[in-house]
């Protein structure tokens, strides 16, 4: 065989290869993340508003600071503004029971830190004041102690946020893709704050795939509120 003839010959096998390849379909990732700085909660629920489906979709919506705005005192005495409290109720009623959750750093219980210095208790008690202000027919998971800035880590109130996203999805039937927004504030504590909503949609993708045979992607939309 001429140097010519192997030329010819390898350049048609790698052409083949390379038709193969572009026939191929691409691999779906199967959890994608995006962040989408806003300047305020009401801008951000609008915009979820506008691109979120209808019914497989999930929102989460942080407490501190994000509800309940950017002042320092309102980790000690949290105040919730008239203007949230009217967004957020648009939130809720684009939600159906079980897909709109509050999330929180916070943790469990009644600790002397979290009560004395961080005034939990009263955090705790103004989630319940507007929700019960709301008038919604039905339950808003609130999911505690989540630590978000820290990533892997095996805990209560993340393995609670999982088995709730894994049953509502296997209950509803939701089939094919899911999508989850996030409306938290800016931090400046965690390195990545990708790390732990995309470490939550792959336990759920996980959970699904292993234990239920189900196939699902996730595409989730965080909204990062950068106050003024």
């Amino acid at each position: 065989m001429s140097t010519l003839e192997g030329e010819i010959r390898a350049g048609s096998f790698i052409e083949d290869l390379a038709s193969e390849s572009e026939n191929e379909p691409l691999k779906k990732e199967s959890v994608t993340y995006e962040a989408i700085e806003v300047n305020s909660f009401t801008q951000a629920v609008e915009q979820i508003l506008l691109k979120s489906d209808e019914k497989q979709s999930f929102c989460f919506v942080d407490f501190d600071q994000t509800l309940t705005g950017s002042d320092l005192r309102n980790v000690r005495d949290p105040q919730i503004s008239d203007e949230v409290k009217e967004s957020f109720n648009k939130l809720l009623r684009k939600f159906s029971p079980g897909r709109l959750c509050l999330t929180t750093n916070r943790g469990y219980g009644s600790s002397v830190l979290g009560n004395l210095v961080f005034r939990t208790d009263k955090a705790l008690d103004k989630m319940t004041e507007l929700l019960e202000e709301s008038s919604y027919p039905g339950t808003v998971p609130i999911f505690l102690g989540l630590k978000k800035q820290v990533p892997n880590l095996k805990i209560n109130g993340r393995e609670e946020l999982i088995n709730h996203l894994t049953e509502f999805i296997l209950h509803n039937n939701f089939d094919g893709h899911v999508d989850i927004s996030m409306i938290e504030d800016y931090s400046l504590l965690g390195l990545d704050r990708s790390v732990f909503p995309r470490e939550i949609a792959r336990e759920v993708h996980k959970k699904l795939k292993e234990e239920h045979d189900k196939e699902v992607t996730i595409s989730i939309k965080d909204y990062v509120l950068k106050h003024k």
